[in-house]
């Protein structure tokens, strides 16, 4: 009687189908989450405020910080330093320290005219800076030999937008001193103009309605 040749033994092909399956799935897995991680790490320059900035106010340079965050698609809604420079645009709205500047809060300049506005110390309360709102005040003393009327305190604008305050200046090559500061407001001109032909006419005394922190 022949013996018969011993069989091999042979790993089922559907074994191997699924190792090579799972294997694939696992390398798949791994590739998409790498995408994941570095699409939610990606980061992109953008500009923040450096300080609270009321609406109205013309931008400088020391309004505006740069910050890497991570916008996702909607990094074109925000302006950042790869862009044109919203230096010397004005904001349509208020920008809290450390947000995020949108596209759509800025406008170029409208056709306006910018009022000094001297002001004793004492009539300026702290805090007001750059980017404040305040309300202004005329204080006018009665004309000599009046015989009716006193002395008169008119709010003659409100909610103004401060875009530069200058300290008492003293010295210099002329020698001349100033005891005021100055406060810059840009108003629409005609009321520019009104404004500055009351100015003369009193004391000035400001009002702080916001500020920055």
């Amino acid at each position: 009687m022949t013996a018969r040749s011993p069989r091999r033994l042979t790993r089922p092909r559907w074994l191997n189908v699924r190792v090579v399956g799972g294997i694939v799935l696992v390398v798949a897995a791994v590739v998409l989450g790498a995408r994941v991680v570095g699409a939610s790490s990606r980061t992109a320059p953008v500009w923040t405020a450096s300080r609270d900035l009321a609406a109205g106010t013309v931008l400088t340079e020391d309004d505006l910080r740069p910050a890497e965050v991570n916008l996702g698609d909607t990094g074109s809604l925000y302006l950042g330093p790869g862009g044109d420079s919203p230096v010397g645009l004005v904001l349509g709205e208020r920008i809290g320290q450390g947000s995020l500047l949108p596209a759509a809060a800025v406008r170029p300049v409208p056709d306006s005219r910018v009022v000094a506005i001297g002001v004793d110390p004492d009539r300026l309360p702290p805090g007001v800076v750059h980017g404040s709102v305040i309300d202004l005040y005329l204080t006018v003393e009665p004309t000599a030999g009046a015989t009716i009327g006193g002395t008169t305190t008119d709010r003659v604008g409100g909610s103004l937008t401060v875009q530069a305050v200058t300290a008492p200046a003293t010295g210099g090559l002329s020698g001349a001193s100033s005891n005021q500061y100055q406060l810059a407001v840009q108003l629409p001109a005609a009321k520019a103009d009104e404004l500055v032909k009351l100015l003369p006419k009193g004391v000035a005394t400001v009002v702080l309605v916001s500020g920055t922190s």
